[in-house]
């Protein structure tokens, strides 16, 4: 049994979240954004010249102890050029931020556009926003600290 395929435990005793995958048009675009913007950590990578796609787990953790994001590439597929269909059933990834406001003002500085700015939905929750990644997927961003407040 070759452990390199128990990547996200081999003792588990309560279920928890591994990853949510999306596929992407162009990979490197894509690390750029959830790496070089949002401060991601490339976990792994496999490219499987034989199915022509590359697979890329992704997380704030530098290991699997947390949740993750695949991006998968298929090399030659026609939304590469045309884009994914997204559906009527995916709704976003969620990403918890402890300074939202900070790091929204950090990303319209990098030039990605909030599509909703931060806001909170009832009195004492946690602001959110949301953004999207370069193949056009939703994310939320949660408010995770309590000790960051809004600029005045």
């Amino acid at each position: 049994m070759s452990d390199e395929y128990w990547i996200w435990g081999s003792a588990a005793t309560a279920p928890r979240i591994l990853h949510s995958m999306v596929r992407v048009a162009d990979l490197e675009r894509s690390l750029a954004f959830y790496c070089g913007t949002l401060g991601m950590q490339v976990l792994s990578r496999v490219d499987v010249e034989a199915g022509r796609f590359s697979i890329v787990f992704i997380s704030f953790a530098g290991d699997y102890s947390a949740p993750a994001i695949e991006l998968t590439w298929n090399w030659d597929h026609p939304a590469n050029q045309e884009g994914y269909s997204h559906g009527t059933g995916y709704g976003h990834v969620a990403i918890g931020i402890p300074d939202l406001h900070g790091f929204c003002a950090q990303l319209e500085a990098r030039g990605v556009p909030i599509v909703t700015g931060p806001k909170t939905l009832l009195p004492g929750a946690p602001a959110l926003a949301f953004i999207r990644d370069p193949d056009g997927y939703s994310i939320e961003l949660i408010q995770t600290s309590r000790q960051t407040t809004p600029a005045s």
